[in-house]
């Protein structure tokens, strides 16, 4: 986790102090290696979720499909309070014209984050864990995949019809 923290921090540093001392040339030199870094990282997180359906010995039957639904079910329950409660607690702060719409939330709860974070923690609970480790393990990578194919192949329709985008492209 503090690896995690203090690459935030140091980008928040650089973002404040370094971002205007630089030129427009590297900032758009920047700005295409961490898009490039982005995508790749991205790719690997992928390429080790698919590896993982495919290589681990894993607890198919054990698991059980009811297993699976109640996970589906908390995890979305459990995002849709942590967008609510974080955005009506951000909104708080905010002036009615900068505050987190109902649409923009929407989207939030819907595309939501998954993957490597999560796929690590229960790669890391399968090693430790040795009887309930592997179901962990398998019901996030049932549940990153199943988002990830599901989710993300319906997002772009959502965001058009929620006509959500992002303000700083808009110019």
């Amino acid at each position: 986790m503090s690896g995690i923290v203090s690459i935030l921090t140091n980008g928040v540093f650089l973002c404040h102090y370094a971002a205007p001392n630089i030129s427009e040339v590297a900032k758009e030199s920047i700005k295409t290696i961490y898009g490039v870094v982005a995508y790749t990282s991205e790719t690997v997180v992928f390429l080790f979720l698919g590896i993982g359906c495919f290589t681990f010995d894993l607890p198919f039957a054990e698991m059980g499909w009811g297993l699976l639904a109640t996970t589906i079910i908390n995890l979305n329950i459990s995002r849709f309070l942590n967008i609510g409660i974080s955005s009506l607690l951000v909104n708080c702060t905010r002036t009615k014209e900068t505050r987190i719409s109902l649409k923009t939330q929407f989207v939030m709860w819907f595309a939501g984050l998954r993957g490597a974070m999560a796929y690590a923690l229960a790669l890391q609970a399968s090693e430790k864990l040795k009887t309930n480790g592997p179901i962990i393990l398998v019901v996030t990578l049932l549940f990153a995949l199943l988002t990830v194919i599901v989710s993300a192949s319906m997002l772009n329709p959502i965001l058009n019809k929620m006509d959500v985008k992002n303000k700083h492209l808009e110019g």
